[in-house]
């Protein structure tokens, strides 16, 4: 006969009171429930040590800890929840949606991930529950399995999907999905965000708007990539909404620091040193949060560890979560200079000439940085970028800067400007002066042999370049994303970090922070060539000897400036103008 004890296990007993039939029949009602079903084993996982990912699994019935039961008591229709790794929280998460399936006609549900591996093994997780349930160690779970399977059979089962007979789904997917799902189970939309930011994009325009409103999204992610990104955007939702009651379309804001896991501690540990001490001080003084000498060492060494990663992956606030860490970060220095004051409101210095310096990118993407020396130091003094812009509406940008500011003393653009288009048959360099821009100004910067020799050229200069406040307004384009100030995108500008974590020494082209920072590199790489002056065209530049050796060094012949070949009074079609975010301030 089959009974069941206080914490809901089912066993076998030798018959007493009841037949076997009647102890049946509570069993099933038992199953019913869906918080009998997620708390009692009933479902089979494999677990692993949390300190070695790659070690083999063992079969575990899944219960659920204290703040798993509280995902789903505190759920509401739009979830929005930074947390500490491992904390299981996407585990519940994917057993109560494939729950739902089994157990609810017509649902779809779907689970997205930043890779499709990571999508795959996320059902893989409910697929496993499903197949052992007949082979559960508990009899009588092991017979409710048998009954289930035999009343509501799998008619899909493949690594992307599983379909039931009741006509409900379960996929999993690195994109967007081309339906409309009832349970949306969005996984780390941070590193999404940060890696892959399109994607992220497509999946809030596609996946999030395809719920309806009474169905349910769920975001769990580590806050990678700063405050910046589709991640910060429903972040900052959901923050704005904390307090306030919630329609079924508002964000509801939920945080799970790394203190709540059971296993994050190091038994018979202690800190060691004062910084930590201090940390756990001010957190007891300022949030209420005292731990114990075995957490606050488990802290410490992931500290060493992680370095500023710490606050990504094991936040303790929810201030933490959301600070703008950006791993990768190449500028990590221009917090501090932001935290001395460097960018602020002044007026640009009368008499000091105005330079502006672009970067033209691929498919007309371009930025630009409107500059003025100031003794030593470097004025910023405005910002532009734009994607779908030719030379036409750079030319724009130049004659509205030298409204507001006065005129332009010279005009930087990169290497690439010498190109030939292939659809005009003209280059950049071409189509801007035909745009009767002062070829007297114009100049190309050459390319130099690596990237990171300019990069570093502009961190030699970064402390000592002041912004203008105008630089740091984010922009929201007009199909309404939210992109960070120029200053931002700096602050971001990072290095391509794999899927599996690892930070290779290769700038990311976001298309949003490459191109404003590239901007940059264009004036660091220019004044390193001692290219940047305010002569005429009869005035011999600085930049001859110089470029001349640089070029030389690059097997290429002749001056790098322009030739009076250059300079006529030349027509033709021009690329024509599209979107472009810039200047903020006209």
């Amino acid at each position: 006969m089959v009974a069941i004890n206080s914490t809901g296990s089912v066993y076998f007993i030798s018959p007493m009171n009841e037949t076997e039939e009647q102890a049946f029949e509570r069993l099933l009602e038992l199953v019913k429930d869906r918080n009998w079903r997620l708390s009692s084993g009933f479902y089979l996982i494999e677990s692993k040590p949390d300190n070695d990912p790659n070690a083999p699994g063992r079969i575990t019935p899944f219960v659920m800890r204290k703040e798993q039961a509280e995902v789903l008591a505190t759920r509401h229709t739009r979830n929005f929840r930074p947390k500490a790794r491992k904390l299981g929280i996407s585990t519940v998460l994917v057993l109560v949606n494939g729950d739902e399936c089994v157990w609810t006609p017509n649902l779809f549900a779907a689970v997205i991930d930043k890779s499709e591996g990571d999508a795959f093994g996320k059902l893989q997780m409910f697929r496993f529950a499903w197949e052992n349930g007949p082979r559960h160690p508990n009899p009588g779970m092991a017979q409710l399995w048998r009954w289930v399977h035999e009343a509501n059979p799998l008619t899909v089962n493949n690594d992307s999907e599983l379909a039931w007979s009741n006509g409900s789904r379960f996929e999993a997917s690195a994109s967007v999905t081309g339906n409309t799902p009832n349970r949306l189970h969005l996984s780390e939309l941070g590193p999404i965000s940060a890696q892959f930011p399109k994607k992220s994009r497509e999946i809030r325009r596609g996946s999030i708007n395809a719920v309806l409103p009474h169905d349910i999204v769920d975001i769990e992610t580590t806050m990678e990539g700063g405050q910046f990104g589709v991640c910060w955007d429903f972040c900052e939702l959901a923050l704005s909404s904390v307090g306030k009651e919630l329609s079924p379309v508002d964000w509801k804001f939920h945080f799970y620091p790394w203190f709540r896991h059971p296993s994050y501690r190091i038994v018979g540990g202690k800190p060691r040193n004062e910084e930590t001490l201090d940390y756990f001080e001010k957190l007891r003084e300022n949030h209420g949060i005292v731990l114990e000498d075995e957490q606050m060492a488990f802290w410490e060494s992931k500290r060493r560890e992680q370095g500023d990663d710490i606050w990504q992956q094991y936040p303790s606030t929810i201030e933490e979560a959301t600070r703008a860490v950006v791993a990768g970060q190449i500028y990590p220095l221009l917090a501090s200079y932001r935290q001395a004051g460097r960018v602020c409101d002044f007026e640009p210095e009368l008499g000091q000439p105005l330079y502006c310096f672009f970067d033209l990118g691929a498919s007309d993407n371009m930025a630009g940085w409107l500059m003025q020396p100031c003794g030593k130091d470097w004025n910023a003094l405005d910002w532009c970028a734009g994607e779908g812009v030719g030379a036409e509406a750079v030319a724009e940008v130049i004659r509205a800067w030298e409204r507001k500011f006065g005129p332009m003393a010279g005009v930087y653009i990169p290497h690439d400007a010498n190109i030939t288009d292939k659809g005009g048959g003209k280059t950049y360099l071409f189509q801007l002066l035909a745009c009767k821009i002062n070829p007297r100004i114009v100049h190309v910067v050459p390319r130099i042999p690596d990237v990171w020799m300019g990069v570093n050229e502009v961190r030699k200069r970064l402390g000592r370049v002041w912004w203008h406040s105008r630089t740091d307004r984010p922009v929201t384009t007009p199909d309404g994303d939210k992109l960070p100030s120029g200053v931002g995108r700096l602050e971001n500008y990072r290095k391509v970090i794999t899927t599996s974590g690892i930070t290779k020494s290769i700038p990311f082209k976001d298309g949003v922070c490459d191109h404003t920072a590239d901007a940059l590199r264009t004036w660091a790489e220019a004044d390193s060539l001692s290219m940047i002056t305010a002569g005429t065209i009869d005035a011999a530049p600085r930049s001859s000897r110089p470029v001349t050796q640089m070029r030389a060094m690059m097997g290429l012949r002749g001056r790098a400036g322009l030739t009076p070949t250059h300079f006529h009074d030349c027509t033709g079609s021009t690329n024509g103008i599209g979107k472009i975010t810039a200047p903020q301030s006209l």
